[in-house]
């Protein structure tokens, strides 16, 4: 759907506020199957709104005030401006071309389409298999090269697997910061692998949630296929939705050993508080997903704590960053 000039996926936007079902066609036109309506003044299980997906409008048949265009509707549902709700539809538009601006020392990047160079030069075919990663990998996450500001590129996918921003990684040491990001990218309206995890580990197992994309696609090639990343350090309410969408029979947190994965591991704790929720430490001299072997991933797992004897382990936040040993065993 068009909006503002931009390519908009209206099952995307909606689906952050109504559930629709299950057996639906995410590529369906017109006007969407009926919904518990979102508006937060409306109390009811009743299917009385519909989403329009040609056009930015929305319709309660019970007249509850929530009807017109998409902006009105979801400025009511946030308790926001029409201006931020705009912001809210055009973070599940599709992003322009990413070019990069070099202003002084500082690197910009600023997009018109997500378009990329599909190939690595020896360079970042090197820095990945220095880091053990097969070129089975490589490709099947589509990694890219940016020649200009030399970095490898990673596309970030939503669930459906389209990109939605691109994540620029250095190769060089000491070049900072590591990571770069389509401007105006979101990263917590996405769980990084979410479009390519198994389904039955989900079901049977769990989920494995890691902070890097690097992580991710480690615990992938380890045959960890029910892993996703954050891209950041604390769990957005929409991650969590997402998660708990999935209905995970249990949730194995798998942070770097550090302030930050402590600060994350309780995070999704107070995101999903009726999840059960196991810890991850890792072996003496690892610290972060994308180091382990295969053999020490599926030790971690299988050796995960829960919840409260992490928190007994962790104690006070506030203590020094070398008081914190929960993270190797």
């Amino acid at each position: 759907m068009n909006y503002q000039g931009r390519q908009v996926d209206p099952v995307a936007v909606w689906s952050e506020y109504v559930q629709f079902p299950s057996t639906m066609d995410a590529s369906e036109k017109g006007f969407l199957p009926l919904t518990v309506c979102p508006n937060p003044e409306h109390s009811t299980n009743k299917r009385h709104f519909q989403v329009n997906a040609d056009k930015p409008l929305v319709h309660c048949f019970a007249e509850c005030g929530i009807s017109g265009t998409y902006e009105h509707a979801i400025a009511l549902i946030e308790g926001c401006t029409k201006r931020q709700a705009r912001r809210i539809i055009l973070k599940h538009s599709r992003v322009g071309k990413v070019s990069v601006k070099k202003k002084g020392q500082k690197t910009e990047i600023t997009a018109d389409a997500l378009e990329y160079e599909r190939y690595l030069p020896h360079v970042a075919l090197d820095y990945m298999r220095e880091r053990g990663f097969s070129y089975e990998t490589i490709s099947r996450w589509e990694l890219g090269w940016d020649a200009e500001d030399q970095r490898i590129v990673i596309p970030a996918c939503d669930s459906r697997g389209r990109v939605k921003f691109l994540i620029r990684r250095a190769v060089k040491p000491k070049v900072e910061p590591r990571y770069l990001y389509t401007d105006g990218a979101d990263k917590n309206s996405i769980l990084f692998g979410l479009d390519k995890i198994d389904q039955g580990m989900i079901r049977s197992v769990g989920i494995v949630v890691v902070e890097g994309s690097l992580d991710v696609m480690m615990c992938h090639q380890h045959g960890v296929r029910n892993s996703v990343g954050l891209l950041t350090s604390k769990m957005s309410e929409f991650q969590a939705r997402q998660i708990a969408s999935l209905r995970p029979k249990r949730i194995y947190t798998m942070f770097d050993a550090d302030v930050a994965g402590i600060e994350a591991t309780i995070s999704t704790h107070g995101r999903l508080p009726r999840l059960p929720i196991s810890v991850c430490r890792f072996p003496k001299g690892k610290t972060d997903p994308a180091t382990l072997t295969k053999e020490e991933m599926e030790r971690v797992i299988r050796r995960a704590i829960s919840f409260a004897e992490f928190r007994k382990l962790t104690g006070n936040l506030t203590r020094s960053r070398k008081e914190f040993s929960f993270g190797t065993h």
